[in-house]
């Protein structure tokens, strides 16, 4: 079988990913004349790798782009690290119709440090978090398959956590006013349990207060009435000098918040 009749063979079947290891067993060949056979297949941009020893299949419709959309083939190229993942930030913010512009980049969650990866005009972008292996996520239906997508709950934390991953705080305050009918007080309230940290609790709380959504942020105050808070910055790499200080949840207000209406 030569290598062209290999990649035809799999996308027969529906797939649109393979490994170095995968090829060379099917036909048979050491390394060094399998990767001479792939390289190839790369110069005609019949497929693309996005990372050692792991190859996609380019479609004549994506071959303009030099990779598949992120979204096709992320969740094969975790499974092939064996690391755990999802959809995060701007990019998690499209699937709930949240997001005012397509993101230039990919982003993901997951538990390591990565290098981001540019596969032809593909840009993903790794986040870690090593406490992400528990939080809720959503699958989406793709070309591929399916995807793994923050859960709203867990974007809006993710969001609050870290605004410098989504475009600055003006930008996710502009996504959680689309987000918010999303979002569930009785799954903000269960997050609570599972990603402890109190910071994202206030930020997340103060924010929906200040964006008119009491009902969302009422059962987030519940889980905070008997434990002992810190006063925290809501911008955490702003200024130390307040604006004004909430004592409701206990935010240093550092930063003026404008959202986009």
């Amino acid at each position: 079988m030569k290598a062209t009749d290999y990649i035809n063979k799999l996308r027969s079947q529906g797939r649109f990913s393979f490994t170095i290891e995968e090829v060379q067993k099917v036909l048979g060949l050491e390394k060094i004349p399998c990767l001479n056979a792939l390289h190839r297949l790369r110069k005609h941009k019949l497929i693309a790798s996005p990372a050692r020893g792991f190859y996609l299949i380019v479609p004549p419709e994506y071959q303009v782009y030099g990779c598949l959309p992120a979204e096709m083939f992320v969740p094969d190229l975790m499974k092939y690290w064996c690391l755990p993942y999802y959809t995060s930030f701007l990019s998690a913010a499209q699937y709930y119709g949240a997001a005012h512009q397509k993101p230039q980049r990919f982003q993901v969650m997951t538990l390591k440090n990565r290098s981001s990866i540019q596969c032809g005009r593909v840009l993903v972008e790794f986040i870690a978090n090593k406490c992400m292996t528990h939080f809720p996520v959503n699958k989406f239906n793709t070309v591929a398959g399916t995807v793994n997508v923050a859960s709203p709950e867990v974007l809006a934390a993710d969001l609050v956590t870290s605004p410098q991953h989504a475009a600055g705080l003006n930008n996710v305050a502009t996504i959680l006013l689309d987000l918010a009918e999303a979002l569930d007080g009785k799954k903000l309230v269960e997050l609570t349990q599972i990603n402890n940290q109190l910071v994202w609790v206030q930020r997340l709380g103060w924010l929906l207060d200040f964006l008119g959504f009491e009902e969302l942020s009422t059962p987030l105050w519940g889980t905070l009435e008997n434990k002992k808070t810190h006063w925290t910055r809501l911008l955490s790499k702003g200024p130390y000098n307040p604006i004004e200080r909430n004592k409701k949840w206990r935010i240093i207000i550092n930063t003026t918040v404008e959202p986009d209406e």
